[in-house]
């Protein structure tokens, strides 16, 4: 029934904050500067934030649902094995674990923070191009380049609200949507998952689980969010960090480093939208700043310009899923039908 549906929805899996936790319970830093002991099932949670508005009964939590079915249960599976030292997993738990990590991009209130600040940028440009076209359909020809251009920043300044086009379900879409550049990013054939690991306790964990690490040694927010030559970084212990690499060989002894549990520190307090976790017993690393605010997308530079698919009708490369029940998801999120990739 609706009423016993779980509503508290975590970000990151309870499976991989207990490998942070000890007693059942998280040392948590937020933003603001306070620090305080959690238990598990309090961390990295939002409530609702999974439901379907629009749906009823079990439906109302599909997404939920899967994610603990489907994802979490084999994902936590793999990450005890690697816990227990084994190390190239099976190939089965392999992929579990690249779809867990997949998942980990899209899953979270980072995610959905950037998607929307994303969209509340790109509204007034999409506005003024469709007034532009309308415009140009209407007259039955192209306007010059200088009256176009006046009537594009005109529209954009004019642009109403992106919430007038809010859609209840799209915050749902979105993730489903991310999820197939992901799984395309993380599963690209010039890239192989590695694991570095240590003895003594090192990691924290971001409220987001993973991080990208760009080729700049940065950890931009701003899109392209999964650029070819970055890192991934997944650190599902204290002491075990997977990496995402296209240079498997820059690891190939296998040790998390200082250095390189650094990187993975600085990249949790970049990412994380309002928290990062650690052992109880474990000191906050030093020098490790946590700034007030999450980071923020600036604004676009926005430059004009006609309309085109790309050279002779081509439109630009785009992953699609093909789980049967990711698309019925979709479907059920209000998303038109999907055609299967040609050959």
């Amino acid at each position: 029934m609706g009423a016993k549906q779980a509503k508290e929805h975590h970000l990151v899996p309870k499976f991989w904050l207990r490998a942070f936790a000890e007693d059942g319970h998280l040392r948590q830093r937020l933003r603001d500067g306070r620090e305080y002991c959690t238990p598990v099932k309090s961390a990295a949670k939002s409530p609702n934030f999974n439901t379907d508005p629009l749906a009823r009964g079990a439906l109302r939590v599909a997404l939920e649902s899967y994610l603990a079915g489907q994802v979490d249960h084999y994902a936590a599976l793999a990450t005890r094995l690697i816990r227990r030292g084994v190390w190239p997993l099976p190939a089965d738990d392999h992929d579990h674990l690249l779809q867990a990590l997949a998942w980990q991009i899209v899953r979270t209130s980072m995610f959905r923070s950037w998607n929307a600040q994303l969209g509340a940028h790109l509204t007034p440009v999409i506005y003024g191009h469709q007034v532009v076209l309308t415009i140009q359909e209407r007259l039955g020809r192209h306007l010059s380049e200088e009256k176009g251009l006046a009537l594009f920043w005109e529209a954009y300044r004019r642009a109403p609200d992106p919430k007038v086009f809010s859609d209840p379900q799209q915050r749902l879409r979105a993730p489903l949507q991310g999820l197939a550049y992901a799984l395309d990013y993380l599963t690209s054939p010039d890239r192989q998952l590695v694991l570095v690991r240590t003895d003594r306790p090192t990691l924290v964990l971001s409220d987001t689980g993973v991080i990208i690490r760009r080729s700049s040694g940065t950890y931009s927010i701003n899109p392209p969010l999964l650029p070819a030559a970055s890192e991934l970084f997944g650190p599902i212990s204290p002491t075990h960090l997977v990496i995402s690499t296209r240079t498997p060989q820059r690891y190939q002894d296998g040790v998390l480093t200082f250095a390189l549990a650094r990187q993975a520190n600085r990249g949790a307090t970049a990412w994380c939208q309002a928290a990062v976790f650690r052992l109880p017993s474990m000191r906050w690393p030093r020098n490790l700043r946590l700034d007030a605010q999450p980071r923020r997308i600036p604004p676009p530079r926005i430059a004009p310009a006609r309309p085109t698919t790309g050279q002779n009708g081509e439109t630009a490369y785009r992953p699609v899923l093909t789980d049967p029940e990711l698309l019925q998801l979709w479907q059920q999120f209000g998303g038109s039908p999907i055609e299967p990739p040609t050959q």
